[in-house]
């Protein structure tokens, strides 16, 4: 990826029809950034929603032992 696109993290969902989908966070200098990213990957984005802030309470939690 170029140095106008960094990929932070990915959530994989439940959805209420039974099967998966995803939430990935970015960061990029645009939203056309992001879709360019996607085109290449055979990604399918159908939302970008820009984060305003960031509130962190505490600290994400330590994997489960496998």
């Amino acid at each position: 990826m170029s140095d106008d696109i960094r990929w932070i993290r990915s959530y994989v969902l439940a959805e209420s029809e039974g099967g998966l989908g995803t939430v990935c966070i970015y960061q990029a200098s645009s939203p056309e950034k992001i879709r360019e990213h996607a085109d290449r990957a055979d990604l399918p984005v159908s939302e970008i929603i820009e984060v305003a802030d960031t509130v962190i309470v505490r600290p994400d939690p330590e994997p489960a032992a496998v």
